[in-house]
């Protein structure tokens, strides 16, 4: 009596076995991974290879800075033009008065791109974004692209891009008190 020998079928077996189990081991130690936001690029490369490498000030910054609103933070970067917000006249009329205008690399408020989580903010008739309505309150990173990102974003974003990255998950209830003084030429705030 012969006895068939069948090792193609056992090796067959024992890969499947095999495989099964080390499915089950990676199946048990899946991580999970925090929400990352890039802005600026779709080609991936480290933040300091480019000429103008993407400025982010943190929850923490803005805190110890004291300012009340986005556009105080963003008047004191450095990259920042001349002026760095552009301030619309108070006695003027129309739809830009009275609103704060990010001006990066002195190319003018319109060729600075405002994105709020990654999308764009809302601009009035005349294209620019007022960012005095935007508390620090709620703002957990701004990151400053402070070269020109038109190929990117269009020709918004000639002179930069400006993303306003804000609070997920907040609990509770946060309240900041703002006072301001004026006589007699001088002027005095304490936030």
């Amino acid at each position: 009596m012969k006895i068939k020998s069948h090792k193609l079928r056992d090796a067959v077996v024992i890969a499947l076995v095999a495989g099964a189990s080390t499915a089950t081991a990676n199946a048990q130690q899946a991580t999970n991974l925090d929400r990352i936001e890039v802005t600026g690029s779709r080609i991936r490369q480290v933040d300091t290879e480019t000429a103008q490498p993407v400025l982010s000030i943190n929850r923490a910054a803005i805190e110890k800075s004291g300012f009340r609103t986005v556009a105080d933070v963003l008047q004191n970067i450095s990259a920042a033009g001349s002026p760095a917000i552009s301030r619309s006249e108070p006695l003027s009329s129309g739809e830009a008065v009275g609103g704060f205008y990010i001006n990066l690399r002195n190319l003018g408020a319109e060729r600075t791109l405002v994105l709020v989580d990654g999308k764009r903010l809302g601009a009035s008739v005349s294209g620019l974004q007022d960012v005095s309505q935007i508390p620090s309150a709620i703002v957990e990173r701004i990151d400053v692209l402070k070269d020109g990102a038109s190929s990117i974003y269009g020709s918004d974003a000639m002179a930069g891009v400006i993303n306003i990255i804000t609070r997920k998950n907040f609990q509770g209830l946060g309240a900041n008190a703002y006072v301001g003084q004026y006589g007699e030429g001088d002027g005095q705030k304490t936030s």
